[in-house]
């Protein structure tokens, strides 16, 4: 597949198991910011004010099963930065802020 002018190749040995490799130099994959700040949207909304680190966890780790075709990169993302996460939630930022300090979106 080509992205605005960049490789992005998926091998798949069965259709659960995807993995995706990227080629481009930059090193970080089109739609990235906008897939963090769309989850980021959907747990703020979903978790409420006073959402506890318990009620984070659960809904980072299920957000990325509602994305679509980046669901992997989006897990891999949620695993890597789990605490940053959960930590940045807890405060009064919005999901741009957050993204942008997650290293997202520039």
């Amino acid at each position: 597949w080509t992205v605005h002018g960049r490789s992005l190749e998926v091998n798949s040995d069965d259709q659960e198991d995807v993995e995706v490799e990227i080629s481009m130099g930059a090193g970080r994959l089109p739609g990235v910011c906008w897939a963090c700040k769309w989850a980021l949207r959907k747990v703020k909304k979903a978790i409420g004010p006073n959402a506890t680190a318990e009620s984070l966890t659960t809904k980072l780790k299920s957000i990325c099963n509602e994305i679509g075709l980046i669901k992997y990169l989006c897990h891999k993302f949620v695993k890597r930065h789990l605490a940053e996460l959960i930590e940045e939630l807890s405060t009064t930022d919005d999901v741009t802020t957050i993204c942008v300090n997650t290293g997202a979106c520039k």
